[in-house]
């Protein structure tokens, strides 16, 4: 029953991907141009963000106690809905608008540690949970590619009425748990791979070692939005521009899982080697987003692109196969709220730093810095526990 669930959920997370992109896109650049400043990208950076800094511990322990998790992540969907409809006539109110995103966000948190745990729920075996983490990626990122560039042209016809079509996906994406609201999500694993008796390689080391990488790579990695709104800001077509760098990011983060999947299959892929190559391609599109020309911007997001979801799949894996399904929501949720915390401090820094001086190439040289810097700590926290 869970493998079946977890097909739905790849129909799910389709339709929750196709509305992201509207968001991402309507949203902010809406925002941009009813304030005409980089601080209020800050700020909605800041209010997206909130709630993955306050909820995800409470909302992955109510996620971790309860069996009726499909139940959850339908509420989340009909919610999401209402309020992608109620933002449109209060768009113009800032705080409303920031109020609004943020419950949205908080929403998503839901509906990922649903999908994050039913992939837990099937196996601990290294291998099939990058291959399951890979195809939900890829279905995912499959969705974005074809629904940025269609997303900008739509934001920049109808700005944030665009939210009305996030709304009929939500919708959609509800309707398609109902026949399973009742159903119980448990282990299908049995014998020497139950949570209970999977290794740990965790120590109070490793953790520290691996919280402060997670911190400091985020720091530098979130100004990557702010410097692309800082080149694209006075181009009278920004949005069409920027969902088309978001088709091009997606169609890195294709390219990554499809070569995770084949070597998953294989059983060669690893959970180490596709973490530290994830965060090093990432710091070299920091480095790249410093030239101050248009066109650097194409390679850079296909780097941040590539090298993200090499991150993320093979991270997420990690912590399905050492951590108990009955703690991993709590567990997740207390390393997203700590991951989630730099990154809009990072933007309103950042945003704040270029409008004040302008030195773009001099700030993309410090993100660079700092990311590089992260990776290496990572390295040495994962080898030191392999010694």
């Amino acid at each position: 029953m869970n493998r079946r669930l977890y097909r739905l959920h790849l129909l799910t997370s389709a339709l929750r991907t196709a509305g992201d992109a509207i968001e991402s896109v309507a949203l902010p650049w809406s925002l941009l141009q009813s304030t005409g400043s980089l601080v209020s990208i800050g700020g909605y950076a800041l209010f997206t963000h909130l709630p993955w800094v306050i909820l995800p511990p409470l909302l992955g322990r109510t996620l971790d106690k309860t069996k009726k998790k499909v139940r959850l992540a339908f509420l989340a969907l009909l919610i999401q809905a209402f309020l992608a409809v109620l933002i449109i006539p209060l768009s113009r109110n800032v705080w409303a608008f920031y109020l609004l995103v943020s419950a949205i966000s908080a929403l998503d948190i839901l509906h990922r540690y649903y999908g994050f745990s039913l992939i837990a729920s099937i196996t601990s075996e290294e291998s099939e949970l990058q291959r399951l983490n890979a195809t939900l990626a890829t279905v995912g990122n499959a969705v974005s590619l074809v629904a940025f560039p269609v997303v900008g042209v739509l934001a920049y016809c109808f700005g944030i009425k665009a939210m009305l079509l996030d709304a009929v996906l939500l919708l959609i994406g509800a309707v398609s748990l109902l026949p399973y609201l009742g159903l119980a999500i448990t282990p299908e694993r049995t014998g020497e791979t139950k949570a209970a008796n999977r290794p740990s390689i965790f120590s109070r080391k490793l953790i520290l070692g691996v919280l402060a990488s997670v911190l400091l790579f985020n720091f530098a990695l979130g100004s990557f939005r702010i410097f692309v709104f800082a080149s694209l800001r006075t181009l009278s077509r920004g949005e069409v521009l920027y969902g088309v760098l978001q088709s091009l990011t997606t169609a890195g983060s294709l390219a990554a899982v499809a070569g995770l999947t084949y070597v998953a299959i294989r059983k060669r892929a690893g959970l180490e080697r596709p973490l530290i190559a994830g965060m090093l391609l990432q710091s070299g599109a920091l480095l790249l987003v410093g030239i101050p020309a248009v066109v650097v911007l194409f390679p850079a997001v296909l780097l941040v692109g590539l090298g993200g979801e090499l991150l993320n799949v093979s991270f997420d894996s990690l912590m399905q196969k050492f951590i108990p399904l009955e703690s991993l929501g709590t567990a997740r949720g207390i390393f997203d709220a700590l991951a989630t915390l730099v990154i809009p401090l990072s933007q309103l820094a950042f945003a704040w730093a270029i409008e004040k001086s302008g030195e773009i190439p001099v700030f993309a040289i410090v993100a660079f810095s700092l990311a590089l810097a992260a990776s290496f700590i990572l390295k040495e926290s994962l080898g030191d526990a392999k010694a």
